[in-house]
């Protein structure tokens, strides 16, 4: 089986081609047109959407050629037989910011195909985020009562490439939440929260499943991991 990741070096993609193996060709900005004329793939992962909720903020028309303009061209353009769309839970709980409207709306091209909402994760590649901020001592811009479903995102990698042939909506992660000032008080963070906003993110399509990661191993990650961009 012949598998197109695009979007293959960045944070999720890579987890995802990593967990594929030789079965998987990575694409990025740099051999998009080389692999798109390499075609057909048995199964296109799209992984390429950015993840940047506070630049989709501030660039809304930039987020949503990134994101929605980028799936339709996916589409229409590459030859493939299955197409996986890799989208976030923002999609469902986020509908009042562009970050969440332009996934929901990327995911509606996808009707009829696989779409998988991941949520929160850490592991290797890991550079930005809520859990950055807390090692840094930052100021995180969410209520600490959020609560999160944070999973390895080489165990959410395995996850999609073992269900490359299902269909559907599938929200993906922990089993289990645990809360914002939960983790920063276990790892003896001097974050405060300076908003009121409650960012829960926690899977409730289709899953979680019993055999899913716990959220609260994100804090044993953290202790062991200083500099959050190691694995």
């Amino acid at each position: 089986m012949r598998v197109a990741v695009a979007g293959g070096r960045g944070f999720v993609g890579s987890a995802i081609v990593r967990a594929l193996g030789g079965a998987a060709v990575p694409v990025d900005r740099e051999n998009y047109e080389e692999a798109r004329r390499s075609g057909p793939f048995d199964v296109l992962v799209n992984a390429a959407c950015p993840s940047r909720r506070y630049w989709a903020r501030h660039h809304p028309e930039d987020d949503h050629r990134e994101t929605v303009a980028k799936t339709e061209a996916f589409l229409r353009d590459w030859e493939w037989k299955s197409f996986v769309q890799i989208s976030t839970i923002s999609a469902r709980t986020q509908l009042d910011t562009p970050y969440g409207r332009h996934r929901a709306e990327a995911e509606e091209l996808c009707a009829g195909r696989l779409i998988v909402r991941l949520g929160p994760m850490y592991g290797t590649g890991y550079n930005k985020g809520v859990l950055q901020d807390m090692v840094g001592d930052r100021p995180v811009y969410a209520a600490g009562s959020s609560r999160q479903s944070f999973a390895p995102v080489d165990w959410c990698g395995r996850w999609v490439a073992g269900h490359l042939n299902s269909e559907g909506l599938w929200e993906v992660g922990a089993r289990t939440t645990i809360t914002l000032r939960e983790i920063r008080d276990a790892v003896g963070s001097r974050s405060t929260f300076d908003s009121d906003w409650v960012d829960d993110q926690f899977p409730v399509v289709t899953g979680p499943e019993a055999d899913w990661p716990d959220a609260s191993d994100v804090v044993c990650w953290l202790k062991n991991h200083s500099r959050p961009g190691e694995s």
